[in-house]
């Protein structure tokens, strides 16, 4: 889902105070308008849809999808206006409730948005933060991920890059860059624990975070694994750095002088080496994996959390 979110920045032509915007989506997919203003300025927003489960939410500068906003549709209708507190960028979303959306319906409408005064210029943005093209800080922090999901991390800057990794809300990435394609902003990140990769995100699920902490707590020991197809079930030798709340990172040597590696989010295993799928099933206190349809291992929460 958090990839079914595009961006679109709302521009006003010279000497009008508003616009009228034609869009069309469908199941879950959503717009993010971002249009701005000056407080003090009243901004009047009305969206004429055929369907009757098409809303849109208002968010004041500084707030996402995700936050609280200041304009619910589902429960104040299509239609708002007010007088505005805040300079600076408003986000309108534009949506389907969950009831429409999983019957993929397709949905078009008319967003008509008007700023009393002058047309509205939008504020200059901060570089740190990933709305911008350069500059910006050292490390990004993960955000506005819906709960439940994954950010997707991608070989290359778009939904149709092949995905190599996934982040979840906090997870911290190093800053290499962002790019506009179409109308979306994607930014290039440095991500993973121990193991690092490289790969892309939409710079919508990113804000100005802090470097990683300290090295994670290790520990090693055995686990019982499979490494080729029909081989009995022996003890692997393993090491672990963990962190908190389930996040950690395993390698375990699979012999020949190689490793598997194993990324933990939450206590659910995420992440192999690039080019493998991982499968798994909860077993009691352990984890039963399954890694490129042919190896297999049991990691106990004594791996991941300690004890």
């Amino acid at each position: 889902m958090s990839q079914d979110m595009r961006t679109e920045t709302v521009h006003f032509a010279a000497g009008t105070t508003g616009t009228s915007i034609d869009g069309q989506i469908k199941g879950y997919e959503s717009v993010l308008y971002i249009v701005g203003a000056a407080e003090g300025q009243t901004m009047s927003v009305r969206m004429d849809t055929s369907n009757g489960a098409n809303y849109f939410n208002i968010f004041e500068p500084g707030k996402q999808p995700g936050d609280a906003a200041m304009f619910i549709g589902s429960t104040s209708g299509n239609d708002y206006s007010g007088e505005l507190a805040a300079s600076g960028d408003y986000s309108i979303l534009v949506y389907m409730m969950r009831s429409a959306a999983r019957r993929d319906e397709i949905t078009p409408y008319t967003l008509e948005i008007t700023i009393d005064g002058n047309a509205a210029q939008a504020p200059s943005r901060d570089p740190d933060y990933a709305d911008g093209l350069s500059g910006g800080p050292d490390f990004w922090e993960v955000i506005n991920v819906p709960a439940n999901d994954t950010l997707n991390v991608r070989a290359g800057p778009g939904t149709g890059a092949e995905v190599i990794g996934e982040l979840q809300n906090g997870d911290p990435a190093r800053n290499l860059g962002c790019r506009m394609v179409d109308s979306s902003k994607w930014c290039q990140i440095e991500a993973g624990f121990d193991q690092k990769f490289t790969g892309w995100v939409n710079g919508r699920y990113l804000r100005e975070g802090a470097a990683p902490g300290a090295a994670n707590a290790q520990s090693s020991g055995a686990v019982p694994c499979s490494t080729t197809s029909g081989q009995p079930t022996r003890q692997c030798p393993f090491r672990a750095s963990r962190g908190t709340n389930g996040n950690a990172t395993v390698w375990i040597d699979i012999g020949s002088g190689a490793e598997r590696y194993i990324e933990f989010r939450e206590g659910n295993p995420i992440y192999t080496d690039p080019g493998l799928d991982i499968t798994y099933e909860r077993l009691g206190d352990l984890y039963l994996l399954r890694i490129g349809g042919v190896e297999r291992y049991e990691i106990s929460d004594a791996v991941i959390y300690g004890g």
